[in-house]
């Protein structure tokens, strides 16, 4: 409990928001196929709704709460701020409405009628989800209140949202189905769901997004191709869109990895996905895109991380600015060369500068050459990739480190 509480009292003391966290990872196996940041506490938003839906299946199994049970709708549950479905006090709504109401116009009041009607008062209910999160192994997460309106101490990380993910498919892959629903119609209205994913990304069906002030914009997405399910998480977004567009990042970049690795199947290339900003996500269907990717199972601390089995023959000297962009890799330089120079073309005033390295690596009994402009610096690297993205070129911001970034500009 020591980390939690000062994580608390970090986020209640008045520092700015962290920078974005991410995280992506194998619903099958648990593997983690990249992150960054997926320690950091930050404000959970809506996506403590998660919780609460989680909390709601739970009872339904245990026949503690009905479907067409009738919930009323108290003083409290009725004041809360928008999103709402602008319930009246000493009114009804039926559970699998309200359900449903969270899932698709993330409404608060809903929220606090479900942890009423589960628990007797809203911070009862909290206490019991921290108690939940907990036996599900979010260990830096805490629960003020159930709809995820700002509360100081009210934190969770990237990592621990993938844990609530994968244990909603696992425990209630049923009722987890409920995500996919695009529409939500009551009383006359109809709400659309907040999720961008479900209309624009191939095999979307859930889970949830989420906005308040101190926490950037939030996304946890989960998708499902070929048979596989890559589960990604975004916090701390600066704008929408720049959430959407890291999250299809993160999920392509799942899927090609999880294409990579099988031993019946060779890699393929997925297509670009054209988010509710018009931009288009960035292709990450490139032979081997990163030399440090991590390989760890979401239950593992950071310390018991493996690395991958990837060859690297060559590392780039990425010198002066520190960052670089891969345009691709390719099996011979020819190609390679072209795509560099290509992509130069396009935006000269970010990339003209840059310097061309072909670093050589193997994958299997493959080798490939990574197009790399080096010599740029972290916001040059990370905005040519999203404008390359809008010509449709294939670009990975490579950090000083040497390792994928997503497009995020600080």
């Amino acid at each position: 409990m020591a980390g939690l509480l000062f994580a608390a009292t970090l986020m209640s003391s008045g520092h700015a928001r962290a920078q974005e966290a991410t995280l992506v990872v194998d619903a099958e196996t648990g593997a983690i196929m990249y992150a960054d940041r997926e320690d950091t506490p930050l404000h959970p938003a809506s996506l403590t709704k998660i919780m609460t839906i989680y909390m709601a299946f739970e009872a339904l199994r245990e026949n503690r709460l009905k479907p067409g049970q009738r919930l009323k709708v108290s003083r409290h549950a009725a004041s809360q701020p928008p999103s709402r479905l602008r319930l009246k006090k000493g009114a009804t709504i039926k559970a699998e409405d309200a359900i449903l109401a969270l899932i698709t116009k993330s409404a608060n009041d809903v929220a606090v009628v479900l942890a009423e009607a589960l628990a007797g008062t809203e911070v009862n209910f909290a206490r019991a989800m921290t108690i939940q999160a907990q036996k599900l192994g979010m260990t830096n997460t805490i629960f003020r209140n159930a709809s995820g309106l700002h509360h100081d101490s009210q934190i969770t990380t990237a990592r621990d949202m993938a844990k609530l993910a994968m244990a909603l498919l696992r425990d209630y892959p049923d009722y987890y189905k409920k995500f996919a629903t695009r529409n939500f119609s009551w009383r006359g209205r109809r709400y659309a769901n907040h999720n961008p994913l479900l209309a624009n990304y191939k095999g979307a069906d859930g889970i949830k997004t989420g906005y308040i002030r101190q926490s950037g914009f939030n996304l946890v997405g989960s998708a499902e191709r070929d048979g596989h399910r890559v589960i990604a998480v975004v916090l701390g977004s600066n704008t929408q869109g720049i959430r959407d567009w890291t999250m299809t990042t993160l999920l392509d970049y799942g899927f090609e990895r999880i294409a990579e690795d099988s031993a019946t199947r060779q890699p393929r290339r997925l297509p670009y996905i054209t988010n509710p900003t018009g931009e288009k996500a960035l292709r990450t269907a490139i032979n081997g895109v990163a030399d440090t990717t991590r390989l760890a199972r979401l239950e593992s601390p950071r310390n018991d991380i493996a690395p991958a089995m990837i060859k690297t023959q060559q590392v780039a000297s990425v010198i002066d600015g520190g960052w670089a962009v891969q345009i691709g890799a390719y099996r011979s330089t020819d190609p390679a060369e072209d795509a560099a120079r290509a992509a130069k073309e396009k935006i000269p005033d970010l990339l003209g500068k840059s310097r061309l390295s072909l670093p050589q690596v193997t994958r299997g009994n493959k080798q490939f050459y990574r197009a790399r402009l080096v010599g740029l610096t972290e916001r040059q690297a990370r905005t040519a990739c999203r404008r390359l993205a809008d010509h449709a070129i294939p670009c990975l911001a490579i950090g000083d480190d040497g390792t994928f970034k997503t497009s995020l500009v600080q």
